[in-house]
């Protein structure tokens, strides 16, 4: 068999491109050839992506969509005879673009009005989660699937002491973007080391959407806690894994998520999550964590990054919890639903 991944864009430390390498490894393992492609290369993302124009499938073969962000040509593939499994990512909503990458909100809107185009034209239709799977059936899905985000938390070291040495640290991981809320996160952050830990620590790791966002998230943080706010982008697996063990706390104040990968590395480290109960996010998380209600506010967010912080039995529990259910996002559990998908798409083979 033969599986050709189509992407609408390809980069250094994106996550989908780092599911569509993980995705391929399994499929050499299995036997099965192909290649993959995307609309745009990014140059610092390697070899292992070719422009989409050299895709040249045979007629047995199975296309495989990721679809993350509008790509003009990649909806012009739906129309090839080959069978066609559609994986979506999901696309965040443009309203929180506008002001600082008005070409990314428009890609994002084009992008999520395309969507019932790609859910109808495929054989197949899955999300990373059931979240995104109820986004593809209200784009008119007939088929769906869910196949969750292929983990495998061994890449960035093992898990460090349940009790880091030094000040409380906070963690976010997770691109540098208005939807992630980074602002609620920084003045969350600030009442928490004013009322409660004044050496508290906060480091936000993740690629910037634009210099112009990163420079007015520094700009709060330099002015609501300065001095004790670091920000990092590129880090290698060896050092997000010394991020993750030197971590008391994960937040994350994002107000859209379609799974979020950064909380399976938390409970693989074992590090307690703090949360905005938004999109994926409680699917993902299940019982693991503390989860905030939209509408929570921050004092209520600054009390529970202490609570988690500071109390060593509920650190405990969260731990075992976490523990548990990175078993449910299991490596194995993830690639078998893979191949079941695919399977089913491909059909009898000869």
């Amino acid at each position: 068999m033969k599986v050709h991944q189509l992407l609408s864009g390809v980069g250094p430390v994106d996550a989908v491109t780092n599911q569509a390498r993980a995705y391929r490894r399994l499929f050499g393992t299995w036997g099965w050839g192909g290649g993959d492609h995307a609309v745009h290369v990014d140059p610092r993302a390697g070899r292992d992506f070719s422009p989409l124009a050299r895709l040249d499938p045979g007629p047995g073969d199975v296309l495989l969509f990721h679809y993350s962000a509008y790509a003009p040509r990649l909806a012009e593939q739906l129309g090839r005879p080959q069978r066609k499994l559609l994986v979506s990512h999901n696309i965040t909503p443009a309203r929180w673009f506008w002001e600082y990458e008005p070409m990314t909100a428009v890609q994002c809107t084009i992008g999520r009005e395309q969507l019932p185009v790609f859910a109808t034209g495929v054989d197949l239709a899955a999300g990373v989660s059931a979240y995104n799977v109820a986004e593809l059936e209200a784009a008119g899905a007939r088929d769906t699937a869910v196949i969750p985000i292929l983990f495998d938390g061994s890449r960035l070291g093992a898990p460090g002491p349940a009790a880091p040495p030094g000040p409380p640290t906070v963690l976010c991981v997770g691109r540098l973007a208005p939807h992630k809320r980074h602002d609620l996160l920084i003045r969350a952050f600030a009442l928490y080391r004013r009322e409660r830990a004044p050496d508290a620590r906060l480091v936000i790791v993740g690629e910037p959407l634009t210099p112009l966002f990163a420079d007015a998230v520094r700009g709060l943080a330099e002015r609501l806690a300065p001095g004790s706010v670091t920000f990092e982008s590129m880090l290698s697996a060896e050092a997000l894994g010394d991020r993750w063990r030197s971590a008391h706390v994960f937040l994350c104040l994002s107000e859209h998520e379609g799974f979020c990968i950064p909380l399976l590395e938390a409970f693989h480290f074992g590090v307690p999550v703090v949360a905005r109960a938004a999109g994926g996010v409680p699917e993902v998380a299940g019982d693991a964590a503390l989860l905030l209600d939209a509408e929570a506010d921050l004092p209520t967010a600054a009390e529970a990054l202490h609570l988690a912080a500071s109390d060593g039995e509920l650190r405990g529990e969260l731990r075992r919890r976490g523990a548990r259910r990175l078993e449910t996002f299991a490596f194995d559990r993830s690639a078998a639903r893979l191949r079941e998908a695919v399977e089913r798409v491909a059909g009898p083979q000869s």
